[in-house]
């Protein structure tokens, strides 16, 4: 049961207290996928959990109000101040072998513990009257920025839960997440930049779709569901002098998924998860997981006797297992992993890829109908950022600017070079609206850096 905090309740406590007695932390109404109460609620039903069940350090909540309107404060919940140190990427770099060796083991204690809190469903944590339960859809940070985006994979979800909000199948939570990955691509206006890339992107979709449904262990299909934090992440780590965790912080984002997707930490060596797609740089962050691993190993014997943590994760590092899930949770990252380990795996000897997308592209006429309307798209979305970011719109010069110039040229050799029908509307508003940009312009695409000529 929510706890609602008034006016003089907060005075109270704020009379009791020195600036560096708490820790304020408020999430306010600024997401469209979950609600400011929504979050706040995932927070405190997480964190009361994990003081019950677990050791995991975390903050004590101290206040919190879980409101319905759209003020600042409606939703806030107040939280112990933690004294130590935000830790870093760069911090871990420096790290000597004890303390790493003290940071790992205070990390490995974090994840074995999390790991043996199972649920019957997949979804984000809710506490009532009648103790924990799942009983709301997921919500994650990428779907939040898609539903912030317009995507509305919201949508998609509620097409997979049940009538009691519940999702029991880690199959069908795999298929949604593929389905809201096509979503973003379909509907994201700024998706496809150039019919190279388009084309590219679209066969990678459609290659990762085939290799994950390869990736699923079927076994694993009704459980066992388990609690991830969501955002483990250095930033989110406080240590001592000495490099244990002190505490974790932020848990809006946690939430109960399926085994496969309770990856261990992949930022141990590289935080660019799209460049650990590459096998020789994914080899080497094995080397830094092997010495986590042989931690865990030593803690879960230490603790419960057995080995269930890290006997799953050493099996499940192979061909690249951990980055499956991270994709399909972070929908981007499906074209570098396709594209850098997939190809690698499948067609290393043979350097067809422009061979196998053009065969793809043929193979289904709506495939170039899609790209050609992504590129209209992505032109004009292309054209209204140019135009926030130019804080000095000048009327249309007697000569165009060269970013028109430039995006008439791009226009006319990617949207018209195979003589397709493009509406003349959209035609006008791509070109029109150049006209008024000046100064530099650039187009950044993936994998590819086409630079314009500045004015």
């Amino acid at each position: 049961m929510a706890h609602n905090t008034n006016a003089t309740d907060l005075s109270k406590l704020s009379k009791k207290t020195t600036s560096a007695a708490w820790h304020h932390r408020t999430i306010t109404a600024i997401t469209a996928a979950s609600s400011s109460p929504f979050l706040v609620g995932v927070t405190i039903s997480v964190i009361l959990l994990v003081i019950n069940e677990t050791t995991i350090p975390v903050p004590k909540i101290y206040a919190y109000n879980l409101g319905d309107g759209s003020q600042p404060l409606s939703s806030y919940v107040i939280l112990e101040y933690i004294e130590g140190e935000v830790f870093s990427y760069a911090r871990l770099k420096t790290l000597s072998d004890d303390q790493r060796k003290r940071f790992y083991t205070s990390l490995a204690d974090i994840y074995i513990q999390l790991r043996r809190l199972e649920f019957p469903s997949i979804g984000c944590l809710a506490h009532g009257p009648e103790g924990f339960n799942v009983r709301k859809r997921i919500a994650t940070i990428d779907i939040n920025m898609q539903e912030l985006e317009g995507l509305q994979p919201s949508k998609i979800q509620s097409s997979f839960y049940n009538d009691r909000g519940s999702l029991t199948s880690a199959n069908d939570y795999v298929a949604m997440l593929l389905q809201i990955a096509d979503n973003a691509f379909v509907e994201g206006r700024n998706s496809v930049f150039e019919r190279h890339q388009g084309e590219d992107a679209l066969y990678h979709l459609h290659i990762f779709r085939e290799y994950a449904k390869s990736w699923m262990d079927c076994r694993l299909d009704q459980g066992p569901f388990v609690l991830v934090h969501g955002d483990l992440e250095p930033y989110n780590l406080i240590v001592n002098d000495n490099m244990d965790i002190v505490s974790l912080l932020d848990w809006e984002w946690s939430r109960v998924v399926p085994l496969q997707f309770f990856k261990p930490p992949l930022w141990l060596k590289n935080p660019d998860t799209t460049k650990l797609a590459w096998n020789f740089v994914y080899r080497d962050y094995l080397k830094s997981l092997d010495q986590f691993l042989e931690i865990v190993r030593t803690r879960e014997r230490e603790k419960y006797r057995n080995e269930l943590l890290s006997n799953g994760w050493a099996k499940a590092k192979e061909d690249s297992g951990f980055l499956v899930a991270n994709a399909l949770e972070n929908w981007t990252d499906i074209d570098w992993f396709a594209n850098r380990y997939i190809n690698w795996k499948f067609y290393k000897d043979k350097g067809d890829l422009d061979e196998r997308v053009k065969a793809f592209m043929k193979k289904d006429p709506a495939h170039k109908s899609l790209i050609e309307r992504k590129l209209c798209e992505g032109i004009v979305y292309k054209v209204e950022a140019d135009r926030l970011e130019d804080t000095t719109i000048k009327s249309a010069p007697d000569k165009p600017a060269p970013a028109y110039a430039t995006m008439k040229y791009f226009f006319l050799r990617h949207i018209w070079k195979d003589a397709i029908w493009v509406s003349p509307t959209i035609a006008q508003i791509a070109l029109g609206a150049a006209i008024i940009i000046t100064g530099t312009s650039y187009l950044l695409v993936k994998r590819i850096h086409i630079p314009l000529k500045s004015g």
